[in-house]
């Protein structure tokens, strides 16, 4: 009689993984090499048993990528976890990672995206053709990888925090006092001392993971006060780096 088999899953915890991760780029970086030379590189004799599942648990979270045939590289996801700045480009990395492997994007599928009691995972898990088992080991991996993101800071609500963050920012923003078109037009050249200044365009801004844009010009006074009003509502997105030193 065939031995019943689970299906695929990462044999690691994220955490785990991404401490494997961390010895290999700390070793490699981006270099493209050997499965092999990874496995030695890992404390292993060679492609054994444990390295194996070691270098699948990695593959499954997208820490490393297959280049070509018995080639492999950190991938970009990792370094961007390992060394990732400002602070939101690591936690969004981890967060990618953690619902990459195959099984954990058909749990939070089925329950809407939320983690749900140990007994309604291992209950799918055993129904998706799990061995008791494995059901176990799965449930495990699942329990502690999430239970890393929470304390990381970069659980399943991470993304809708974030979103939730700038959205509030940017409510508050519009709220502050903004100059009419007409009292902008009614401005648009002034002169201080012997110099004309001319409005080369709205200012604006943009905020995004890399950092704060600002862009556009004004010669208005008006404007440039509701621009900063703008802006110092935005500060609370931005890491302190002072602190972080």
């Amino acid at each position: 009689m065939a031995r019943l088999r689970s299906p695929n899953f990462p044999g690691l915890s994220l955490e785990e993984a991404v401490e494997s991760a961390r010895e290999i780029f700390d070793k490699s970086r981006h270099a493209e090499i050997p499965r092999e030379v990874v496995a030695k590189d890992l404390g292993y004799s060679g492609l054994t048993g444990r390295s194996v599942v070691i270098l699948g648990a990695l593959n499954q979270y997208g820490l490393v990528e297959n280049t070509s045939k018995g080639q492999m590289k950190v991938s970009q996801l990792a370094a961007d976890i390992l060394h990732g700045y400002p602070e939101s480009v690591r936690l969004e990395a981890l967060y990618k990672a953690g619902r990459e492997p195959s099984l954990f994007k058909a749990i939070f599928d089925k329950f809407d995206n939320h983690i749900p009691s140990d007994n309604a995972v291992r209950s799918f898990l055993i129904q998706s053709g799990f061995t008791n088992d494995g059901a176990e080991k799965a449930l495990k991996t699942f329990l502690e990888t999430n239970r890393f993101l929470e304390i990381k800071g970069a659980n399943e609500s991470y993304g809708v925090a974030q979103e939730s963050a700038q959205e509030s920012a940017l409510e508050n923003v519009t709220l502050a006092q903004i100059p009419t078109a007409q009292e902008s037009a009614s401005k648009e050249k002034s002169t201080i001392g012997s110099a004309i200044f001319w409005s080369k365009g709205e200012l604006d801004f943009n905020l995004s993971s890399a950092g704060l844009a600002v862009t556009g010009a004004t010669n208005s006074a008006t404007e440039l006060k509701a621009f900063i009003a703008k802006l110092q509502a935005l500060v609370v997105l931005l890491p302190d780096l002072e602190n972080e030193h």
